[in-house]
């Protein structure tokens, strides 16, 4: 069975979840991560270090990698990089909930001014992008939603200096990810980071 991979703490979080599907859905993407990093790291999966900080940042320590996930509905995002820290986020598209009423959770006030300006379907999917940009960053930094999204401004490539509680000194660079399927997706890493690349596999 592909829980047995889990840990403790990933076997009470899925046992957790009310439906089946949503189950089966954490096991899955958390088991195929570690099959993944078995792979990266050249070991067996059952010994793959996998931790985590107080805020939820996955930890390979004893390790050069740094990882991250992340999933929503039916889509899975891993990443898995040789340097200090990385983050992943994808989201479904469109998304579940109105984002617009999140719109001064999300931006900084330069960025709900320019985001205003735009039509209601363009500003919408603006904003989901913006809102995976700064998922990513928050888990590179390694403060999650501990730091507010509105203090970080994320719509350019430009590098993004740690807040104070960052788990390290490393500004990171945030990429929008060209996904295939109905998400959007971004990923934060180190600025020494220079290339990126795309694997998918689809699951039937």
């Amino acid at each position: 069975m592909a829980d047995e991979w889990l840990d403790a703490n990933e076997r009470a979080r899925a046992a957790r979840f009310h439906f089946e599907r949503d189950y089966l859905a954490y096991v899955m993407a958390h088991a195929i991560w570690r099959i993944a990093l078995s792979v990266c790291l050249g070991t067996e999966t059952d010994r793959v270090p996998l931790t985590h900080t107080s805020n939820g940042q996955p930890q390979l320590p004893g390790t050069s990698l740094s990882t991250s996930l992340s999933h929503s509905g039916n889509y899975v995002a891993m990443a898995i990089c040789g340097a200090p820290t990385v983050g992943i986020d994808i989201e479904q598209s469109p998304p579940r909930i109105v984002l617009d009423d999140l719109l001064t959770t999300i931006c900084t006030p330069a960025e709900a001014a320019a985001l205003q300006e735009l039509p209601p379907a363009a500003r919408t999917q603006t904003l989901l992008t913006l809102w995976t940009r700064k998922e990513a960053l928050l888990k590179a930094f390694g403060v999650g939603l501990a730091q507010a999204p509105a203090t970080l401004s994320a719509m350019s490539d430009e590098p993004v200096a740690p807040p104070a509680q960052a788990v390290g000194p490393w500004p990171c660079r945030v990429r929008t990810l060209e996904v295939p399927f109905d998400c959007v997706g971004a990923l934060a890493a180190p600025v020494a980071v220079v290339a990126c690349n795309l694997h998918y596999l689809s699951v039937a």
